[in-house]
Order: structure tokens, then C-alpha cells, then sequence
């Protein structure tokens, strides 16, 4: 699995399952983790998105370290520069367009859906003898996490948004051209 496609997954399941309780939920038996909210994507909302990124990773990565309240306030400040209502607006555009990316082929660049996908991501991982048990079930558990999400896409412009957009939304330096 390449780097890229890490830490897409690993951001995803950060940003959609919030803290460990909702995640312990999501393997109770019988309980799954509710689907993402689908929002429609624009041209205007991925380019938002793509000029927002690198000033608001900075700024989470930052909170990482020492979190303060005034983090917050600088991520809606830095959202609104970038055309959003505040940082939950930015965060909505993310989630979906990293739930479609998800769902892309990294070979083929096609979109074939997130169960597919994860699948073959689930299938790697288990040929992987370099892990440690602990890393496998780690890793098995954030694929499990991400199926458990997964829904049919309502909709289908922000498969060919997120398509078209594919190598700038996963190469940082891309965005800036």
C-alpha cells in the first residue's frame, strides 16, 4: 500500500470515528458505524478545498502537539479565507471527497467503490508478513472501520469531480500548480 494511500485511509478513519468508544460501537455486534453525510461537490468546492488543505494541515498539525482553544478559532478563520462558512464546512468537503478517493483504483485511477477497494487493500495487508500481529489487527480494524461505512455513492458528479482531481487531491505539491 503506498504512503498516500496510508494516510488517506488513516485521515479518513480519524475524521469520520472521532474517538475510540465510537469506534468499540462499531465492532459491537449487531451496531455499525453510521454511513458518512453526502454533501454535493462543486468545482468551486474542490478548489476550495485544494487551497484550504496545506494552511489547515499546518494548523492541525500544530494542534497535535499543544492543543488550545485559539487552534479552533484559526482553523475557521483559515476555512473562511478559503470561501467556507467556517472549519466544519471545510471538514464536510473533506470527508466526502476523501470517501470518494476511498473508493478509486490507485492503478487504474477508475472509481470502483470503497468495498472494492478495501478489499484488495484487506487482501495486501494480510500477505504482508513484515507486520506484527499488533500492526495487522491495527490496520484490519481501520479497513473494518471503512467498510462499515460504506454506502452506495448518491452522488455521481463528485465521482468524476473527485476523479478529475485525483492527482492534485493526493499530491500536495500538485495543488499549488
Amino acid at each position: 500500500m503506498s504512503v498516500a494511500r496510508r494516510l488517506l485511509f488513516a485521515w479518513f478513519i480519524a475524521a469520520f470515528a472521532a474517538d475510540d468508544a465510537q469506534m468499540a460501537d462499531a465492532k459491537a455486534p449487531g451496531r455499525s458505524v453510521e454511513p458518512i453525510r453526502q454533501i454535493e461537490l462543486s468545482e468551486e468546492k474542490i478548489a476550495q478545498y485544494l487551497a484550504a488543505k496545506p494552511a489547515l494541515d499546518t494548523i492541525l498539525a500544530k494542534a497535535a502537539v499543544a492543543p488550545e482553544p485559539r487552534f479552533m478559532r484559526l482553523l475557521n478563520e483559515t476555512a473562511r479565507k478559503n470561501g467556507f462558512a467556517d472549519y466544519a464546512d471545510y471538514e464536510s468537503v473533506a470527508i466526502n471527497v476523501v470517501w470518494i478517493l476511498t473508493g478509486i483504483d490507485p492503478f487504474s485511477k477508475k472509481y470502483v467503490g470503497v468495498q472494492p477497494v478495501t478489499k484488495a487493500e484487506a487482501a495486501i495487508l494480510l500477505s504482508d508478513k513484515a507486520l506484527s500481529p499488533h500492526d495487522h489487527k491495527l490496520r484490519l480494524d481501520t479497513l473494518h472501520a471503512q467498510m462499515l461505512t460504506a454506502a452506495s455513492t448518491k452522488f455521481a458528479a463528485n465521482v468524476a469531480l473527485v476523479t478529475k482531481y485525483y492527482d492534485k487531491l493526493l499530491t500536495p505539491d500538485a495543488a499549488k500548480d
